[in-house]
């Protein structure tokens, strides 16, 4: 309900009388006469248990609101924004409607106040946005991507009714307390979508912060949550079918008790667009409340506080069961995405890799289009060594440097070499490499067959400390971007083995039993090798632009699988057996491309296939970024409903699971220690991409398998808001790198 006094003052304005305002000014009855105030609630409409549609009643409609203004908003590219929620003792009454609204003000700091107006004739044109102002604004209801709202561009203040009030004392403020159901909690959010909430001292965060062109932001808990009460490294959210998921007899439920903490409210407290939330890291506790206003952007719900986040340090994620050193007669094999390792050096060959370039499209790769400005190429030099660093450092100190390592997303380019003149103690910086950034193609000097971006890499290694590693890869396994997986290895613990034209993948004619023509690149006689072929038929003819049915591309892969044969020695340098990688980097996005991906799955199964049916005891190992989970996880419930008649489980790596000879390694972590059994985090929980499968034989001689915990719990790093990384040589990457030890006696 209204309080007496604005109920007295609107019918008096009614009436004809004339009023003073908060400030003592006289303003004209007539203009306040034709107000008729709505309530919020109205505005964001009331959410009933199991609704979908949250569009607003009142959507496209000019209506007058009124209420306290109880935070300002600021994003990294200066627009600024307010929250206006109603008096406690003045809405609607309705739980299930929310009291407060995001008014977006572009980049001003004041709303234009309505001609003819108690605000026009008490302020002139424009109103200075200040929090504790109590307002009726006019405005035309909108939406932003789902967000409800008032936009500056359509808004007007039509009376400010008082000043200096203390918002949190005169709104409803509540703890953040979603419910475990993921709906049950999408529909809490929403009816509290633009009020004020407040997290809780004691929560916990469950995932490290990660930063976007909007901000940044921490996912987390309630302390007193189900999920934070499990002891040392279980107390975190997993998905539905990891065995330590605290919500059973569910599919997918989200994990609806987990909330985001988003920074908007802290840049516009800061004054600049420099700030960002607090670098917080999975187990980090957040000791002091902190409030600000529920905004929705990419399709989360943040309470975007005020203050920065106060924390305490939790459980050290790196220490979730670290990896083990290959000891006596055993070797190490890693896998490890190094997210868009790119260099700075213009390529000649490539028009997507530098400030200046046209940019890369491909009709037959849609998914690796690049458009500038290059999002991907560091901005100098010494931010691009940074990474290599601290890269270098987690394969020598937290992978034990292992005999092999397959990497995914390296930059695809080979103009450069190894200077002569350089040492591990050379200190030669940008000049370890010399380069030909002139000549293109066939008539390009400086390329050795080795990728630049990892055979830098290997340089840095060295420098560090580290063992000596060569780099290979063959560029057709390259996308439209520019991203390719490759290959470091130890030469005094392994070597690439000569292959002949009859080997069944290695050779002119592979003998890879699958459904359509290969590409081209097939027929190379090489090792590393790239493989592809056409998508078959009747996915081609289901290919969408977007969603289940999505392909980039009609190759089954836009970034070829690469396949690599090694063997192993022993002090003396002898061959003591031999290994095959295959090497992935599927497509992303484990809830669409759905038909696309099973078929990459389909294909890198035919490829161990071929192997083991040459040599039914051979050693293979598949691993790489699968961008989708193992089994028994999934996008999709059982008999939920993908498209169609098409019904969960989609189940997209069966090909590998059943057709391939191999076997999954998450089956040995999950069960050997499953609190450590994952490899990313999204929204707050666990989840596993980055796979390795083993072959019977190899299987037999595992010693140990897990995921190095180094990366995905650690905050990204805030370059563009001028941060230092806050964890040295944790987060580098936003994946847990995969390692396997075996015996090699």
């Amino acid at each position: 309900m209204q309080s007496l006094r604005r109920r007295a003052r609107l019918a008096a304005a009614a009436a004809g009388a004339v009023i003073i305002g908060a400030s003592g000014f006289l303003f004209a009855s007539q203009a306040q006469a034709q107000a008729d105030i709505v309530h919020i609630g109205a505005v964001q409409g009331s959410i009933e248990d199991g609704d979908t549609d949250f569009s607003s009643p009142l959507a496209g409609q000019t209506v007058y609101v009124q209420g306290i203004v109880t935070q300002e908003t600021l994003d990294p590219s200066g627009n600024k924004g307010f929250f206006l929620q109603e008096r406690a003792d003045a809405t609607d009454g309705d739980a299930n409607s929310s009291d407060g609204i995001f008014v977006f003000n572009n980049q001003y700091s004041t709303l234009r106040t309505l001609a003819g107006s108690p605000a026009r004739e008490e302020l002139g044109a424009n109103w200075t946005v200040n929090v504790g102002d109590e307002i009726v604004l006019r405005g035309v209801v909108g939406s932003y991507f789902g967000n409800i709202q008032f936009s500056g561009g359509s808004a007007y203040v039509y009376d400010v009714v008082e000043t200096g009030l203390d918002p949190l004392a005169e709104v409803e403020s509540v703890e953040v307390d979603p419910p475990d159901d993921a709906k049950a909690s999408l529909e809490y959010m929403r009816r509290h979508l633009g009020m004020q909430m407040t997290v809780p001292a004691d929560s916990v965060v469950t995932a490290g912060r990660d930063v976007f062109s909007s901000g940044g932001e921490v996912w987390a808990m309630r302390g007193d949550s189900e999920a934070a009460q499990q002891d040392g490294y279980a107390a975190r959210a997993y998905r539905d079918a990891h065995p330590l998921d605290t919500v059973e007899g569910n599919f997918d439920d989200g994990n609806g008790y987990l909330f985001v903490i988003g920074d908007l409210g802290i840049r516009a407290t800061a004054g600049t667009t420099e700030s960002i939330i607090a670098p917080a890291k999975t187990y980090d506790v957040i000791t002091e409340a902190a409030t600000g206003g529920i905004y929705l952007s990419f399709a989360k719900y943040a309470v975007e506080v005020a203050e920065d986040l106060v924390l305490e340090g939790g459980l050290e994620p790196a220490e979730n069961e670290p990896v083990e050193a290959a000891g006596k007669h055993e070797a190490s094999v890693a896998s490890y995405n190094i997210e868009n390792l790119y260099d700075t050096r213009d390529n000649p060959n490539s028009g997507c890799d530098f400030t200046g370039n046209a940019g890369c499209t491909d009709p037959e790769d849609p998914e690796g289009n690049v458009s500038p400005p290059f999002d991907y190429v560091p901005s100098t030099y010494e931010e691009y060594e940074a990474q290599l660093q601290r890269q270098a450092a987690q394969i020598v100190e937290d992978l034990k440097s292992p005999a092999i390592l397959m990497t995914q997303e390296g930059e695809a380019q080979d103009v450069c070499s190894v200077n002569p003149e350089w040492t591990k103690d050379s200190d030669l910086g940008e000049d370890r490499l010399v380069c030909d950034l002139v000549n293109t193609g066939d008539a390009n000097t400086g390329g050795d067959g080795a990728p630049d971006s990892i055979q830098e890499l290997a340089l840095v290694i060295a420098e560090y400390g580290g063992p000596t590693y060569t780099a290979v890869g063959d560029l057709d396994a390259a996308d439209t971007r520019g991203i390719m997986t490759g290959f470091l290895y130890q030469p005094k613990l392994a070597g690439l083995s000569n292959v002949k034209s009859w080997d069944p993948v290695f050779g002119d004619s592979p003998e890879i039993d699958y459904p359509t023509e290969a590409d081209a690149i097939n027929a190379d006689l090489q090792n590393p090798k790239a493989l592809n072929a056409s998508l078959p038929q009747d996915v081609i003819d289901q290919c969408k632009s977007s969603g289940v049915f999505a392909c980039n591309g009609f190759d089954v892969f836009s970034r070829a699988a690469q396949a690599a044969k090694f063997y192993f020695k022993d002090k003396h340098g002898r061959n003591i057996g031999e290994i095959y990688l295959i090497n992935n980097h599927f497509s992303s996005s484990p809830n669409t491309r759905v038909l696309h991906r099973t078929e990459q799955a389909n294909y890198v199964a035919a490829i161990s296939a071929a192997i083991l049916d040459h040599q039914r005891r051979a050693k293979v190992l598949a691993g790489g970024d699968f961008n989708v989970f193992p089994r028994p996880d999934d996008p999709f419930a059982e008999g939920q409903v993908i498209a169609g008649d098409w019904t969960g489980p989609s189940d997209q790596l069966a090909g590998m699971y059943e057709d391939s000879g191999l076997c999954s390694l998450y089956d040995v972590q999950v069960e050997d220690h499953p609190a450590a059994a994952y490899s990313y985090t999204y929204v707050g929980q666990t989840q596993t991409l980055d796979q390795m499968f083993a072959s019977p034989a190899l299987l037999r001689e595992v010693e140990w398998t897990g995921s190095a915990h180094i990366n995905a719990d650690y905050p990204a790093d805030a370059w563009d808001f001028g941060e230092e990384p806050a964890y040295g040589r944790y987060g580098v990457s936003d994946h847990d790198p995969s390692v396997v030890v075996f015996d090699i006696k």
